[in-house]
Order: C-alpha cells, then structure tokens, then sequence
C-alpha cells in the first residue's frame, strides 16, 4: 500500500517514521523543511494535498479542529482528493462536532474514514509505543490493522460510530490532566513541609500511584523538568475545553473541569503556553513562595 500521512509535529513526525519502516509512505507538512528525516529515509514529499489521490491509505495528525477543517474540508464536502474506497485516517483530538462533519464528508466521497485519536507522548510515538483509540467501522478497521500496528503497541475499537473515539480521547486527557494537577498540588504541599521531592516521588510511583501517567509525569514535576517535546499547555486547555463542551452537550457535570482548565490559563497567561503542561508543578510551587528546584 502507498500511505500518505500529513501533519509532522511532535506526534505526527513519530508516527509518521514508524509507518515509513513497513510501507511506502507519503508525506506532506506546512513546513516542508520538518519532512527532511523522512525523505532521507526514503519517503516521499509531497508538494501539496493534491499529491495525495492516489494514496490507499491517508492519515493524518493535526492541532485542532480548524487545522483539521483546513486540510479536510470546503465547505460540508472533503477537499482533500482521496481515490474512492481507500482509507481516510484522523489522529487528531478534535470535537465530535468535527469528527461528525467528516463522516458526512467522507460518505458523500465514498472513501472510508476513522477516527483513531492516540494516547501517549512523543517519544512513545518514536518508538511505536503509543495506543490506538479507534472507531468507525470494524472491517475498515481491520484494513488499516496494518498501520494502526507500525504506530501503536495496543488499539481498542470504541464503537462504529468515529465520534465515540473523539468522546474517549477526551475523557482520557482530561483524567490525564487532573493527574498532572493533583501532582502539582501534593508535591507543592509536601515540599511545603520539608519532605524531599524525589523520596515523595519514590514513594509515589513505587506504591499506591505506580500507573504509567505517573510514572511519566511525576518525575518531571519532582524535579522541574521541562522535556522537549511536550505536551503544549495551550494543546492541554484545548482538550479540557472540548472536554467541558462534550459534557454540555451530553448534560454529564465536570466539576473538576473547570479548576483545571482555570489553572492551565493561568499558565497561558504567564508565558508558557508552548511548554509542557507539567508546568503546572512550578506556578503552584511559586504562589508557595518556593523557591526553584536545584537540579542534582
């Protein structure tokens, strides 16, 4: 198969290299210069979406909803000149709202879509470690078992329905996201009181807390680390609004929600909007008046 694949940020340029070691892939970004890697591996760029018809299989891994919108979308009808009857693939945490205008797109163009929004972090789509959340029809799913392995060591089948993928992905970066903000406030209160941050941190992620996020975020939090790649604190509101929206929509309370969503903009405000989200752990850690972690 030929695979297409647009979007080579932080996540999609993983994927996108994992994909390239199992099948003749295709590769477009706005900024050409990031698809360099690729090409030197033997992918192919493409000068423009128009490159892209003959691809059986089109996946790709965007910002937002109007990222998406731009690549996919005039209008209600798909811009994006997939051939009939391949395979149309969205990574992207995006709005049901989003996911269901797709759809309706797609169908009109007889070509195939999912929606497989994935969960870990950079670094994890480097090494083909993330995980799948898909949904959509199962036999399509099936087809695409291919790609949805070079990406990911797991993949679940949410439903046929591809916003019920969208809804998961939200709900888990949402958890992801109390996970980082109750990290902040028990390492602020903690060292607060004099304990050391990294025998906390063991006591953490060797006992009751010992689950992957944690393992993943409370070292960066013990120690104010700020990795490159990460997760963009702006990227994280998003999520935490879509998430607020769909629950709206559903008439489901989010009662945390908006605690954490208030602390993320705080971030925003101050300037950190690009860094990692576990930024949270160091502007609680100075409205404690304490002072910066010294590195050992």
């Amino acid at each position: 198969m030929t695979i297409g694949f647009i979007g080579l940020g932080a996540m999609g340029l993983g994927m996108a290299q994992r994909i390239n070691k199992e099948h003749a892939l295709k590769v477009y970004n706005r900024s050409p210069e990031k698809a360099a890697d690729l090409v030197a591996e033997g992918a192919q760029q493409a000068t423009s979406l128009q490159d892209f018809a003959d691809c059986d299989m089109v996946c790709s891994m965007l910002s937002d909803d109007a990222a998406v919108e731009a690549v996919y979308l005039s209008g209600d009808t798909l811009a994006l000149p997939l051939k009939e009857n391949s395979i149309s693939i969205s990574h992207s945490t995006i709005s049901p709202p989003m996911v269901d205008r797709l759809v309706a797109a797609h169908d009109r163009a007889n070509v195939r879509f999912l929606c497989v929004p994935v969960l870990g972090r950079p670094d994890k789509a480097a090494e083909g470690q993330l995980v799948a959340v898909a949904a959509g029809e199962r036999s399509t799913m099936d087809d695409a078992r291919s790609v949805l392995e070079a990406i990911s060591m797991r993949h679940f089948w949410m439903g046929p329905t591809p916003r019920q993928a969208a809804v998961t992905k939200l709900g888990m970066n949402f958890m992801i996201a109390a996970a980082v903000e109750a990290l902040a406030e028990s390492f602020t209160l903690t060292r607060k009181a004099g304990i050391d941050p990294e025998t906390f941190l063991t006591l953490i992620t060797e006992t009751l807390f010992s689950a992957p996020i944690y393992q993943a975020y409370a070292p960066l939090i013990a120690r104010e680390e700020n990795p490159t790649p990460g997760f963009k604190t702006a990227l994280g509101l998003k999520d935490v609004n879509l998430a607020q929206q769909t629950a709206r929509d559903l008439r489901v309370p989010l009662p945390t929600a908006e605690v954490i969503a208030n602390q993320l903009r705080t971030a925003i405000a101050a300037g950190y909007a690009d860094e990692d989200w576990s930024i949270l752990a160091r502007l609680m850690a100075q409205t404690a008046s304490l002072p910066p972690i010294k590195r050992r």
